[in-house]
């Protein structure tokens, strides 16, 4: 399942009249159905500006989480297209953000019979990954990724740990990945200094961790997940967690 969603939409739609609000919409979500049905994906539904994509049913797909990832990194690729025209256009660009998980889920017609049905899917990786759509927002990356789609996709696509986490409403922790690119891409050293300083900040090592997250930062300033653990890193330098902190970060909004 994968969700995405547009940064920044609401704002946007604010500032326009609704009849630009929806060109630029139905032009957007266009070209993204496009890429869909490409890798062999189904729509489920559009939520607003946002889209619900799944593989996998009714049919079973083997590849089903590489074509997804592939699908997510094709959608990043036309956001920039798509963002050169609009700027030539005179109008604004916006990007997108998305989470994606792979799970047993149930796939099948919900709703009332004889009044209103559809054919979607329920079960809780697809409440994991809308929780994940929205914490990629937190840590200011493009696609926030579940581990069991990292899992079956890492030897083909190039992924930055983020985290261990704790999603609203859920009991147990995930570990979730930054989508980065295929593996024919080089990685970028300051990744790999990422990694390290993540080990260092779960080994309770919050200054040598701190100096090594600001250290990233001087080269990348944007990148936010460095920000979020200098930060956290500062706090628990002055506020140290119980002896059987296990390095979850609980997340409180969705």
């Amino acid at each position: 399942m994968l969700f995405t969603d547009i940064k920044g939409f609401t704002t946007f739609s604010e500032q326009r009249p609704p009849q630009e609000v929806v060109t630029r919409l139905n032009e957007y979500l266009a070209d993204m159905v496009q890429l869909v049905e490409k890798f062999d994906g189904t729509v489920d539904k559009f939520i607003g500006d946002g889209i619900m994509v799944y593989w996998g049913a009714p049919l079973a797909q083997p590849d089903h989480a590489k074509l997804a990832m592939s699908c997510a990194l094709a959608m990043d690729k036309e956001m920039v297209r798509l963002g050169a025209k609009w700027k030539v256009e005179g109008v604004e660009p916006f990007t997108i953000r998305g989470g994606a998980q792979s799970g047993d889920v149930v796939a099948g017609n919900i709703g009332s019979l004889g009044k209103k049905m559809e054919y979607t899917l329920i079960g809780d990786a697809v409440n994991q990954a809308a929780r994940l759509e929205g914490a990629a927002k937190y840590y200011g990356v493009d696609f926030l990724i579940g581990e069991s789609t990292y899992l079956m996709t890492r030897d083909t696509f190039r992924y930055r740990e983020l985290d261990r986490a704790r999603m609203v409403g859920k009991q147990l922790p995930v570990t979730i990945y930054e989508l980065l690119g295929d593996l024919s891409e080089p990685e970028e050293k300051w990744i790999a200094d990422f990694g390290a300083a993540l080990s260092l900040y779960r080994a309770r090592q919050w200054e040598e961790a701190g100096r090594c997250f600001a250290a990233i930062l001087e080269l990348m300033p944007e990148d936010r997940p460095s920000s979020i653990y200098f930060d956290r890193c500062e706090y628990f330098r002055r506020n140290p967690p119980a002896t059987d902190w296990d390095g979850v970060f609980n997340r409180t909004d969705k």
